[in-house]
């Protein structure tokens, strides 16, 4: 009895170690990085072909991805988006991308936008600081369903108190979805005195 017990337990051992090298061997994981950004071991080769998930691999992008359970279809929108900022604190409007540390004024976003081809309801526009702070600079609702948008939000009072890298992030939410998608930074470079 003892043996048959010892025997039956080595077998199943051999079919758990059978199975666990042969789940190995026909898929393994892979490193994906998008634009210099490593975003993990998030990707898997199977049977040859390489599935990554696309949600992730699409926001690494700035684009929206919407799925359609009914259909099974995944679509990705990809718009284009240009920011520029302004500065009025020296009484004139003046863009800009660099400012001295300590640097307090009204800034305000200037954003164009085109190949919309979904339904866009809302649009965000952040400033984020090197720690990674995120402020609200504002959020317009979309009232017209269009291909193409020129958003400038209200000035706002901002003081880069830090050295380093700012970003403006602008930020899209797609009809019928509660999630908001980046769709475009830029670099604001703060420099010390």
């Amino acid at each position: 009895m003892k043996h048959k017990k010892i025997f039956i337990l080595l077998i199943i051992v051999m079919i758990w170690s059978t199975t666990v090298v042969l789940a190995s061997a026909s898929s393994s994981k892979i490193k994906v990085i998008v634009n210099d950004a490593n975003l993990g071991e998030i990707g898997e080769i199977i049977d040859s072909s390489t599935f990554i998930p696309l949600r992730k691999v699409g926001e690494s992008l700035h684009a929206i991805v919407d799925w359609n359970a009914n259909t099974k279809t995944a679509t990705i929108y990809s718009p284009n988006v240009h920011m520029f900022l302004y500065s009025s604190s020296n009484g004139e409007e003046t863009t800009f991308g660099e400012v001295k540390k300590g640097f307090s004024g009204k800034i305000k976003v200037f954003a164009q936008v085109d190949n919309v081809s979904f339904k866009l309801n809302d649009t965000k526009f952040t400033i984020v600081d090197p720690n990674g702070k995120e402020t609200l600079i504002q959020q317009i609702k979309v009232e017209k369903n269009r291909d193409n948008y020129w958003f400038v939000t209200e000035e706002t009072n901002y003081r880069f108190s830090l050295s380093g890298k700012y970003t403006i992030r602008c930020y899209m939410k797609a009809e019928n979805s509660e999630d908001w998608t980046i769709t475009s930074e830029k670099l604001i470079t703060s420099t010390a005195n």
